[in-house]
This record gives C-alpha cells, structure tokens and sequence, in this order.
C-alpha cells in the first residue's frame, strides 16, 4: 500500500467503504472516512471498528487497499425494495 492509495480511498468523493487488508490476510473495513487516519510519517494507521474497538497498525504491514465497487455510497438510504 501506499500512501497515495490510502489517501485517495479515504477522500474518494463520494466516500465508499473500503478494505485495508493486511499481510496475514485479515482485513478491516472503512465505512466512514472519519473512523480512520495515517499518521504524518506514514507509517500508523488508526482505525475504529464498528464495535468501537480502536486498532493501530504498522502501515508496512498493509498490503492492499481495496476499493468497493458498485456499492451505495456511504450515508446514503437504499431504495425502496432492497
């Protein structure tokens, strides 16, 4: 991952969810781009769960960021029937 990466996942207009998968394979999603920050080096990130729980990871131990495709974006009510 790279830094550029994270960045534009987190201000991609609209924001939609997206993954930070790590190299052990676990992976966490970012529903809300408030819940989750880089530090100034690049090299933490901290992330909120939906359960509140407060992760900090080593930003060398993420190995990809992935992009949710044709889903809602975030906020926003699904219609009527779904």
């Amino acid at each position: 991952m790279t830094l550029n990466q994270f960045t534009q996942a987190v201000r991609r207009e609209p924001f939609r969810p997206f993954d930070l998968v790590l190299v052990d394979g676990r992976a966490f999603t970012v529903d809300h781009p408030e819940f989750v920050a880089i530090d100034r080096r690049g090299r933490e990130v901290t992330f909120y769960a939906e359960d509140n729980t407060q992760h900090f990871i080593d930003a060398g131990l993420i190995a990809e960021v992935v992009l949710s495709i044709g889903e809602k974006p975030a906020g926003v009510p699904a219609p009527e029937g779904e």
